[in-house]
């Protein structure tokens, strides 16, 4: 059996979604028989958004980078979810940083954003559809993840990052313009191993491949028998990866003996 895990920005989606060329690839890894898996750091209604009008239709999802694995119907197998009081501390701290902007994924519903600096001009191709929330509705709400979007500055997301990892007993990992707060335990590589174990699957009979262009991407790429990340991606995540590819729709079709 083979698998192949999708990251989402940067990875098949862009500005303009997914191209025909991407689903077409997509779609004849699956007919081949084999599994296409979705495994993102959007939430679950994030992702929802994201494929709307699209062909694609995944077999499986792992979300909230790593913190939640669905079937194909987008129903739950598997969650993870964030202390409350954590929640709260980062919110009440960070809502007055200058130049970030805070939001909140839960597992049902659509995103949320507790505070933004950021300025008005600016917007982001990755969180598009949220609705605002107060820090006091904290308690109300069981949040996934926090994602901290951080533009154009790449010095303040590192401080955040490692603020977040020496303060809380969390998961903290940089993607693109983010930092992605998630469960203590919590990757992308976690929950594509959790899903093979669900499946009742032998490591040893499944080929896992790849493709992702980000740091939060590199937990997957390290259990994968191929991994695959992007011209655009960081240094140290093409370093990681076994190919520097142009594009999925170039690739994926060759795994299949095309």
């Amino acid at each position: 059996m083979k698998l192949a895990a999708f990251d989402f920005d940067g990875t098949i989606i862009f500005r303009h979604g997914i191209d025909d060329d991407t689903v077409g690839a997509i779609r004849a890894w699956q007919d081949a028989g084999y599994l296409a898996v979705a495994a993102t750091g959007k939430s679950l209604a994030a992702t929802q958004y994201a494929l709307q009008g699209s062909a694609v239709a995944f077999d499986y999802s792992v979300l909230y980078t790593g913190a939640v694995v669905t079937d194909g119907q987008g129903s739950v197998l598997h969650s993870s979810a964030l202390d409350a009081g954590t929640v709260r501390q980062v919110v009440e701290e960070l809502s007055g940083v200058d130049g970030i902007a805070v939001y909140g994924t839960m597992l049902e519903g659509r995103d949320t954003r507790f505070s933004s600096t950021v300025p008005s001009d600016l917007e982001t191709t990755i969180l598009r559809d949220y609705r605002q929330l107060q820090a006091h509705e904290i308690d109300l709400h069981e949040f996934i993840g926090i994602p901290i979007w951080v533009p154009g500055d790449d010095d303040l997301r590192l401080r955040i990052h490692s603020w977040i990892l020496d303060r809380f007993a969390v998961e903290c990992v940089i993607n693109q313009d983010f930092v992605d707060i998630v469960p203590a335990g919590t990757t992308k590589g976690a929950g594509l191993q959790w899903l093979v174990g669900h499946l009742g699957l032998s490591r040893d009979d499944l080929e896992v491949y790849t493709f992702g262009d980000s740091w939060n991407d590199l937990s997957m790429h390290s259990i994968a028998d191929r991994s695959f990340s992007f011209p655009w991606s960081p240094d140290d995540v093409r370093a990681a990866t076994d190919e520097v590819i142009e594009s999925v729709a170039g690739t994926l079709p060759q795994l299949l003996g095309r």
